[in-house]
């Protein structure tokens, strides 16, 4: 009886050992790097910055004790395509629980990488045209697709994994160039193979919009795109 007493004890043991290690190795080990303009950093309808995706993202893996940093300092509301490429290019250093790092070690040891940018690249070449027609627009995308994927290709230098690129809302505008626009370049988005594209114009309604003169969205709008890529995230690790 005692040695069948004494076998149990030894089992339990060792299946508890094997738990807090299996805990101890899958605890704080991700770090989650978001980039990007207004979007990224949770600018809401009212034009304040609120919570975003990205922080629901974050809060997600907080609870499941997975983070291990996380910052939202490569993102501002004016952020563009070309901004962003040259803080890479020019390494950005930024401090985090008092030590210093830059963004090319941080996107080296990242293990997400979430992108909301393009919107004021759009919004900032048509303001350039007078008189825009269909063929300039699609000059415009051009120029913005190729500037598009020399930032890819800058991230890419120091994070070879998936880039999840969050795409484009159905914005509450009647601007007709700027709707043709946000299509066409997410077109070009989703046949990029070198990225990972979630849409999420079908996830945002007009309900979303708070305000008719903002292109921003509300905290609930923002809480649906961040389920979207958990959805996305979680899919492509059980592959």
């Amino acid at each position: 009886m005692l040695k069948k007493h004494y076998k149990f004890i030894i089992f339990i043991l060792i299946v508890l050992t094997i738990f807090l290690i299996y805990k101890g190795n899958h605890k704080n080990y991700i770090t989650y790097l978001p980039l990007g303009d207004g979007y990224a950093l949770g600018i809401n309808s009212y034009n304040i910055v609120d919570y975003g995706y990205c922080d629901f993202i974050k809060d997600k893996l907080q609870k499941e004790n997975k983070l291990k940093f996380y910052t939202k300092k490569y993102m501002a509301k004016d952020e563009s395509i070309i901004s962003l490429t040259a803080t890479i290019i020019a390494n950005k250093k930024i401090e985090y629980n008092n030590i210093k790092y830059n963004i090319r070690q941080i996107l080296r040891e990242s293990d997400i990488v979430t992108l909301s940018i393009g919107l004021n690249d759009i919004i900032y070449q048509l303001s350039l045209e007078e008189n825009i027609d269909e063929n300039k627009l699609r000059l415009i995308i051009n120029k913005i697709t190729k500037d598009y994927n020399k930032l890819i290709k800058e991230i890419k230098k120091y994070y070879p994994k998936q880039i999840y690129i969050i795409g484009y809302p159905n914005l509450k505008t009647d601007n007709i160039y700027l709707n043709k626009a946000i299509y066409y370049l997410e077109k070009k988005l989703i046949d990029n193979k070198s990225i990972k594209y979630i849409e999420i114009k079908n996830i945002i309604n007009q309900n979303d919009y708070k305000n008719p003169n903002s292109y921003y969205i509300s905290n609930e709008g923002y809480q649906k795109i961040a389920k979207e890529v958990i959805k996305r995230l979680a899919k492509e690790n059980e592959t």
